[in-house]
């Protein structure tokens, strides 16, 4: 029998270009993509979670966007014509294990400033600088030490604390699987109200504070799951059903005999056996022409009986 991961990994193996249920992501550290085979197995919210992950434009930080439709360039002194294109970036697996606030790898050329041309054609690849810093999360009561970028930084302060840093921002603009991971610990604690069991104060505290963000547990559960542990967790669910469960003969030929001594014990039993081998008497049908010149047949016999 194949385990719910393994299960998980062959759905998302087979098919996964064709019968793609959402668009591939342009600019991100993870994408979501599934078929239309587990469709139904995936949750509503959890779907449209990642809908609005896929479909929404990230912030800018690599370029500054400029408003209306025609401009003056910078260098030429002529006019020309907006165009806001985003500059592509490139997110490593590293990008999933640490925040970098949206900010990735660019690839590009030198340029000669003085005479708008390449520079010797000489490509140069722009790295986002990258730090340990320990922060603090109120709701969990825990330091983590995760490498950032002075951006996050920033972010947190305008935040006004790590934790609202997390449950603010957008799930595009985080960009990063363990900031879902911390969000979803997040949610969980304030909605199952986990968080300081042994202070019943500062939970209260905790609660009123962050009540815009508290969301109903069987929803927190699903929220930054890749598709390969979402599926993993829709399989387990599945099969713990009750009606998906094989129940073993023993169990059964156990609860017809208490069912007997139930019945026994308050005179029903004989009362249910006889009924159940009364059998409905049917009406035979009518016999045939030959049946009627057999002299061997039944309807002769029971006739001359």
């Amino acid at each position: 029998m194949m385990s719910a991961s393994r299960q998980a990994s062959y759905v998302l193996r087979n098919n996964r270009v064709k019968n793609m249920k959402l668009p591939r992501t342009k600019n991100a550290a993870y994408s979501y993509s599934w078929n239309d085979e587990v469709n139904e197995m995936l949750p509503e919210h959890y779907k449209e979670r990642c809908l609005e992950f896929m479909r929404r434009e990230p912030t800018p930080i690599h370029y500054i966007p400029s408003e209306g439709t025609f401009g003056i360039h910078k260098l030429t002194n002529l006019p020309n014509k907006i165009q806001n294109i985003p500059v592509p970036v490139l997110y490593p697996k590293e990008a999933n294990d640490g925040l970098w606030g949206g900010e990735g790898f660019v690839l590009g050329y030198k340029m000669d400033k003085g005479h708008l041309r390449m520079k010797n054609r000489i490509p140069k690849i722009w790295k986002p600088f990258i730090s340990k810093r320990a922060v603090y999360s109120e709701i969990l009561d825990q330091w983590y030490e995760i490498p950032m970028t002075m951006r996050v930084l920033d972010l947190i302060d305008e935040c006004h604390g790590f934790d609202y840093y997390i449950l603010k921002t957008h799930e595009r603009d985080l960009n990063s699987l363990l900031a879902m991971k911390l969000r979803r610990e997040m949610l969980l604690a304030l909605a199952n109200k986990t968080c300081y069991p042994d202070n019943k104060e500062k939970q209260e505290k905790m609660i009123h504070k962050y009540h815009e963000f508290i969301i109903p547990a069987e929803e927190a559960e699903w929220v930054g799951l890749t598709v390969s542990q979402a599926l993993n967790k829709a399989f387990k669910f599945r099969k713990a059903q009750p009606e998906n469960q094989t129940k073993p003969l023993k169990e059964i030929f156990e609860e017809q005999l208490v069912l007997k001594l139930h019945l026994k014990k308050e005179n029903q039993w004989e009362q249910i056996m006889e009924e159940s081998d009364k059998e409905p008497q049917r009406e035979s049908p009518p016999p045939s022409l030959m049946q009627k010149l057999n002299p061997f047949s039944d309807y002769n016999r029971n006739k001359k009986k």
